[in-house]
């Protein structure tokens, strides 16, 4: 049975549209986030869900049941709000505010339990508020405040979690580690979230609902639904979107309006390695530019991007150094290219070579950072490479713009 089952759903504010046809499932244990432009519906979406306003249309279900048919106790025991901004008049301390969240289950002239006690002290731990406990809410931080309220929800044992940007409050690790939290210690939990912060909503959900002018505009795996023309078309800005290394999920990365930079058609190769060059491949590739790249070990990132876009790429194998057949397949590349960009990465036994070669083309050969900035991991023999690069006539400049236009 679907945990929430949300069926053309309809919210209108006097005679204005605010969300049309909504309509989508979430099963237990699945984290979903909401994103969209500002306007677009993505709270009131979640006040259609909690009751507090009342549709204009269709029906919310939850575990099968119709939303306007349990009585508020019941929805209080089966689904937690923790929204953008709470209002808190009275000096309740931090506690206080987390019992709270066991009233549901507790009867009207009845006390707190033993258990009721053990669950708020657990969750207090967990959102790492337990040193709180005795400070009134309204002293302690909006950042502190909003980790109480999330523990509250947390105290309810909800089967569905509503979050309206309950983590835009945090600094960014404690975005982290409630967000785990919610999917380590909510694992059977429906859990339904507003992001404004699209990459943190790819890392933790597993499908994203895009809303644009009321509508849902596409509904997905972020990977199904995080790509540059859906979000050109639901936010109007265009972005890279690339492959985070660790969690192999898409993230994404605005693209700044730059002066483009006529290349003529002249060949670019690009020497990277360990992620460095992921970012400037997408932007090489967005400028039209032809370029190649390499050597790459297939395990590396960089490779996969090269893969990602289509580029002429010269590979080795994993742990493996730099292979004659590898640096005669390079050849090639370097002899044609117009520019080599050469940019700071780690250097190793093993890709040595990528910066050795490059000595016969130093004068075309375009350091995009300074040479401080590369991992040497060689004792030493890495930079002396560099240091005959920069007396052979390498240039270095501080931005691929620049970079395009010292060469091109």
């Amino acid at each position: 049975m679907k945990a929430v089952d949300v069926v053309d759903l309809d919210v209108r504010y006097g005679a204005h549209q605010i969300l049309e046809e909504i309509a989508f499932s979430v099963q237990s244990g699945e984290m979903i986030g909401i994103c969209g432009p500002n306007g677009s519906g993505k709270t009131t979406l979640l006040k259609a869900m909690s009751r507090i306003v009342a549709p204009a249309g269709g029906d919310v279900y939850y575990n099968g049941d119709q939303l306007d048919s349990l009585s508020f106790r019941m929805l209080a025991q089966r689904v937690a709000v923790v929204p953008q901004e709470t209002a808190i008049n009275f000096d309740f301390t931090v506690s206080e505010i987390v019992m709270m969240g066991r009233h549901p289950y507790i009867g009207r002239f009845a006390s707190e339990s033993k258990h009721d006690y053990a669950i708020c002290e657990r969750v207090m731990r967990l959102a790492n508020v337990s040193h709180l406990a005795g400070m009134p809410v309204n002293q302690i931080s909006g950042g502190e405040r909003q980790r109480v309220l999330i523990a509250r929800a947390l105290a309810q044992e909800p089967d569905i979690l509503l979050l309206d940007e309950a983590t835009s409050h945090l600094d960014i690790s404690h975005q982290i580690e409630i967000l785990t939290i919610i999917r380590k210690e909510m694992e059977k939990t429906a859990t339904i979230s507003v992001f404004h912060d699209i990459n943190l909503a790819s890392c933790y959900c597993d499908r994203i609902l895009l809303l644009k002018e009321r509508r849902i505009a596409a509904i997905g795996t972020p990977a199904e639904v995080l790509t540059e023309d859906l979000i050109q078309s639901v936010y109007g800005i265009n972005v890279i979107v690339g492959t985070h290394p660790s969690t192999k999920r898409p993230y994404i990365l605005p693209v700044y309006e730059k002066r483009q930079v006529e290349t003529g058609g002249k060949r670019v190769h690009l020497v990277c390695g360990g992620g460095t060059g992921s970012l400037i491949q997408r932007e090489l590739y967005q400028s039209g530019c032809l370029f190649s790249t390499g050597v790459l070990n297939v395990l590396d990132s960089d490779y996969t991007t090269a893969q990602e876009l289509g580029i002429p790429v010269v590979s080795e194998a994993p742990f493996a150094s730099i292979s004659k057949d590898a640096s005669g397949a390079l050849a090639p590349f370097l002899e044609e290219a117009d520019m080599i960009l050469l940019v700071p990465m780690p250097v190793g036994r093993g890709n040595l070579d990528n910066i050795r070669l490059l000595e016969p083309y130093a004068e075309k050969t375009v350091l995009v950072g300074c040479v401080e900035s590369f991992q040497d991991y060689t004792g030493g023999e890495a930079l002396k490479v560099l240091s005959r690069l920069l007396e052979s006539g390498m240039v270095v400049v501080d931005s691929l713009e620049n970079a395009l236009k010292s060469r091109l």
